[in-house]
């Protein structure tokens, strides 16, 4: 038969996971191979194509249009996603092929059958020379993956993905150009999310069959979604929709894995099958991203604000380990393990918490689904402003995270007659050891750490807690001694106990570690929190502990019964910020008048009225002041007969500050009252009123204030 030269669009495709099928379900196996020519065969026909051979359980394809035969590809793509029955890949290369007898030979024929032994399972890859002939075509999509050496093939070759546009929408990341990652260039993702394939095959309400969508894909779209609220920068995220765990047989493979995990955050999906160390996905994604992390540029471990630090691994886990799996990912991970957990946990329950279940949980103490979420897309931000602050030279204040900068001060006292202007140093934050919890206030310690750092606190530990029982101990010892101070969180359980002395738990340990510091350090401080809504009994052994704790408070140990973490951290900073405050030139005056900048014109009218009778200080507050003015007030206040906060437009900065105060000054048993007092204009503020021993508080029409701080302050005095 003669040869005929000529270019051609070679296509093979193949069906995923085929030869294990074969092994387990003969009868089965045949079906389907009957059901993939079914959809090949008039799809290949429709696009002008010409079905050249079956390989096995593989078809190959000729096109004289590199456009159809993309096309075509697309279409087999979805029509094989519609019936949700088998997955296939697709390789394509162009060039010179000879025809002979039916057949199809050439180098073209051995690079198209290379690709699509490449590409992953649900895709299309092509080369190059595809790539260019399909650029600007309506309805095609396709983005640069890598640069192969292939098998018999002299010159390496530029790989890209052919996505249809529909495709394009749905994968958070897919750019046609090498480098996808918003924050630095030569990354090719923001965020790369590894998953076992069994873990997204659970299909949501409301989720088409059939789409792909499962538990993964769900949680992804929500991230995505979180993200847009949560940064200014649009993250690529790497999600394969389609993953398969027969993608490569790793089990017997001894050889260098080439897939490189290019991304600056790294997201495993943790469930009870995903730490197999002869699977793909352990293989292929975790243990290359671990030898990537450690090499490039940025390093394992991020530097965070403060003190603290944080690995570009971002486990999610969706079903409690069992010990051997969490020891392996603590060993590989060096005892850095951080995670969210998307679990829900019920007596005998171990599975992934699901949107639905925000909808049924009454109880308040559980863990809810966008509460995770939105952890979870804080805890990215936090990682991307450390790679940014990283990666920016110098250490001039310009080039610094925002929460590490110095706090301007701009809150002054004007004094009548004469004025005083007092500069206040920034001080440094102060480092708190929140203690490890039982398992079941885990999420309660990650909310509360959240709160702590807003606060101004540093937070150590800042990892999941250590399973191996010296590790855990030296951890301990190490975030203890780089803090002033600690918390600890006590519920119904007891906690994980020691294997070594099943008497003493995690928990109890640390409160006495904490207690040992106390006794060497006199400036170092204890706060023991009973967390407020649990709804079981505490075990005996809990009961026990936390009689323990009431009968031996020291000094620096404070017990706390309050009713929210908000509350609680409030009364941490009025003990620790105190410590190190700095002496002002407070003046004994019979009224202390405080106001913000934002009502310092109505203030104006009302001190000068004032001042024409009591010798008044004056302290305007600039809206963006930090915990400074407060020093100033706490001093003071003492040396005044009547302290008033006044407010027209700045309720919302009037209130929290007058119970702050009231708390640094004594509360109940401070020598001077405080008089809140608002404007009636807005008719907002009619609302804003605070009840407290020694203090009076009451709104008014602007004309009427003057007088009635005359007569508080002749009722007070």
């Amino acid at each position: 038969m003669s040869q005929i030269r000529r270019l051609a669009a070679i296509m093979f495709t193949d069906i995923v996971g085929y030869t294990a099928l074969m092994g387990n379900d003969e009868k089965k196996a045949f079906q389907l191979l009957q059901r993939n020519r079914e959809i090949q065969r008039p799809v290949i026909e429709e696009f002008g194509g010409t079905w050249i051979k079956e390989l096995g359980d593989g078809v190959m394809a000729s096109f004289n249009s590199v456009t159809d035969s993309v096309y075509a590809a697309i279409k087999i793509q979805e029509v094989c996603n519609k019936t949700n029955e088998f997955l296939l890949r697709i390789g394509i290369h162009h060039g010179e092929v000879v025809f002979e007898d039916q057949d199809v030979f050439g180098d073209v024929v051995n690079i198209a059958s290379r690709l699509q032994a490449l590409s992953t399972p649900g895709s299309i890859w092509v080369s190059e020379s595809v790539h260019h002939n399909i650029v600007n075509k309506q309805g095609i999509v396709s983005r640069y993956l890598k640069q192969e050496i292939l098998k018999n093939v002299r010159e390496p070759v530029n790989i890209y993905e052919v996505l249809s546009e529909e495709q394009s929408q749905l994968q958070p990341g897919s750019h046609n150009k090498k480098a996808n990652s918003a924050i630095l260039p030569d990354f090719e993702y923001d965020l790369y999310i590894s998953y076992r394939a069994n873990d997204n095959k659970y299909i949501p309400s409301g989720t088409k069959t059939g789409t792909g969508g499962g538990w993964v894909t769900e949680m992804v779209e929500k991230l995505k979604q979180e993200l847009e609220a949560t940064l200014k920068d649009r993250l690529s995220i790497h999600f394969d929709r389609s993953q398969d765990d027969f993608r490569t047989d790793l089990s017997t493979s001894t050889g260098p894995i080439e897939h490189a995990v290019k991304a600056l955050i790294f997201i495993p999906i943790i469930s009870q099958t995903y730490c197999d160390t002869n699977s793909a996905v352990w293989k292929e994604e975790f243990l290359q991203f671990k030898t990537e992390s450690s090499t490039d540029r940025l390093g394992r471990n991020i530097k965070l604000s403060g003190d603290s630090s944080t690995s570009r691994f971002l486990p999610i886990k969706i079903h409690d380990l069992d010990p051997e799996d969490l020891h392996l990912l603590e060993e590989e991970l060096s005892g850095e393990l951080r995670s969210i957990d998307f679990i829900y946990r019920e007596q005998g329950v171990n599975r992934p918490l699901r949107p639905v279940d925000d909808e049924i949980i009454s109880d308040s103490s559980r863990i809810f689904y966008r509460n995770q979420i939105n952890k979870l897309a804080n805890t990215i931000k936090e990682i991307i402003n450390g790679i940014k602050v990283q990666e920016k030279s110098g250490n001039t204040p310009e080039n610094q995270d925002i929460s590490t900068r110095p706090v301007p001060l701009k809150s002054f006292i004007n004094s009548l007659p004469g004025s005083l202007k007092v500069q206040v140093i920034e001080r440094s934050r102060p480092g708190v050891f929140l203690a490890w919890t039982s398992s079941d206030l885990k999420e309660q310690r990650e909310e509360l750490a959240i709160i702590l750092q807003k606060a101004g606190f540093n937070v150590f530990p800042a990892t999941d807690c250590p399973s191996d029982d010296e590790v855990f101990k030296q951890k301990v010892t190490e975030s203890l001694n780089r803090c002033t101070c600690s918390l600890h969180i006590l519920g119904s359980e007891f906690g994980r106990r020691f294997e070594s002395d099943y008497e003493v738990s995690f928990p109890q340990f640390q409160f006495m570690e904490a207690s040992k510091r106390i006794e060497s350090d006199p400036n170092f401080n204890s706060f023991v929190w009973t967390y407020p809504n649990r709804t079981e009994p505490a075990k005996p052994a809990q009961q026990n502990f936390i009689k323990y704790i009431r009968n031996n408070i020291t000094r620096n140990m404070m017990f706390s019964n309050s009713a929210g973490p908000m509350q609680l951290v409030d009364d941490m900073r009025v003990v620790m910020m105190k410590k190190d405050e700095e002496t002002y030139d407070a003046k004994d005056t019979d009224i202390f008048f405080i106001f913000n900048q934002q009502d310092e014109q109505e203030a104006k009218v009302i001190t000068d009225q004032l001042s024409l009778e009591y010798p008044v200080e004056i302290m305007n507050i600039m809206p963006d002041s930090a915990d400074q003015y407060r020093q100033i007030s706490s001093q003071q206040i003492p040396k005044s007969k009547l302290a008033v906060v006044y407010f027209k437009y700045a309720a919302d900065w009037a209130l929290p500050f007058i119970k702050q105060i009231w708390k640094e000054i004594g509360g109940a048993s401070s020598r001077t009252p405080l008089f809140l007092v608002g404007d009636d204009d807005p008719k907002t503020n009619l609302a804003r009123t605070f009840k407290a021993p020694k203090v009076v508080s009451t709104i008014l029409p602007k004309e009427k204030i003057p007088s009635e701080v005359k007569k508080v302050y002749a009722t007070v005095v």
